[in-house]
């Protein structure tokens, strides 16, 4: 890649709102810090990799790659290269790289309430595999390697087989779903509007206008221009901004997935929230005989 080429990525990063760095800085990666049983280390010479000299205080840091599935329940697996501070003291709950004898392991630190520390792996699936290290006056040969900053993981391939069934689904969806008028999306919006009295609440229509297909996900900039197109002296417009904000927990889901206990509004306000995202779906997707029955009536 040319220097060009990389100016316009960093670029196109930066006003995504993204933080690129470069990865310029070589460091050393020491294998075999096991997330397990402790193991000897061996003389295994180290990897070299690239990462941001953003990424590396004044303090000592190295890279050490780790082995076993001890700590999986805490976000590192085997695998995974780990940045640790040397020689850092460590607090309770820290994750740390500690040598005993010559084997060396990555655990959490806990101190319990006689004040003796503890090293505890975090797998709860197979808590009789590893075992809990006491660290205490009888225990001998034990040195604290340091304290685990960060955890970088490298990523698995998604199977094409796998985004191929959502794709193909995607596309049958758009293919077979009868295709949703302008003049019926402005009519919706006009008889909903009239329920509206909190800008949120849009979100209830945004969310319902994605599952038909109406908007991208996340188009939440197309959405309040469709509604204030529609209908601009509205005294509660929607706002970007407060869509994002709604746009948590189950809300990110289609509809008929909501979950008030994994929802950002609960009792009166969630059930308000889904009668209108399901109103708004039912107007959207009913005949032309039904919705001009349903206008008749109104």
């Amino acid at each position: 890649m040319e220097d060009k080429e990389l100016k316009e990525v960093l670029e196109i990063l930066e006003k995504a709102g993204w933080q690129p760095q470069l990865c310029d800085t070589p460091i050393p990666v020491y294998e075999s810090v096991h997330a397990g049983n402790p193991i000897d280390p061996g003389q295994i010479p180290a990897d070299m990799t690239l990462v941001p000299k953003a990424l590396f205080s004044l303090s000592n840091e190295m890279m050490v790659r780790v082995s076993g599935n001890s700590m999986i329940d805490a976000g590192i697996e085997d695998g995974d290269i780990v940045k640790m501070a040397v020689l850092a003291s460590p607090h309770e709950g820290d994750i740390v790289v500690v040598a005993i004898g010559m084997e060396c392991t990555v655990k959490s630190y806990y101190v319990d309430d006689d004040g003796t520390p503890w090293l505890v792996p975090q797998n709860r699936q197979e808590k009789d595999r590893y075992r809990v290290i006491r660290l205490d006056e009888e225990t001998e040969g034990v040195y604290l390697c340091g304290v685990v900053k960060e955890v970088f993981k490298p990523l698995p391939r998604v199977p094409g087989r796998a985004m191929r069934s959502i794709v193909e689904e995607t596309k049958a969806r758009y293919d077979d779903e009868p295709k949703i008028s302008e003049q019926r999306v402005r009519r919706v919006i006009k008889i909903i509007g009239a329920e509206i009295k909190v800008g949120r609440l849009w979100y209830a229509v945004c969310r319902s206008f994605i599952d038909e297909l109406l908007i991208p996900e996340k188009g939440y900039d197309i959405f309040c221009g469709m509604v204030k197109n529609v209908l601009p002296y509205h005294q509660h417009l929607p706002k970007e901004a407060e869509m994002q904000v709604m746009a948590v927990a189950s809300f990110t889901k289609r509809v008929g997935r909501w979950d008030e206990l994994n929802a950002p509004v609960k009792g009166k306000r969630f059930r308000n929230y889904k009668s209108i995202a399901e109103k708004t779906t039912r107007l959207l997707t009913m005949s032309e005989t039904e919705f001009r029955s349903y206008l008749d009536k109104l």
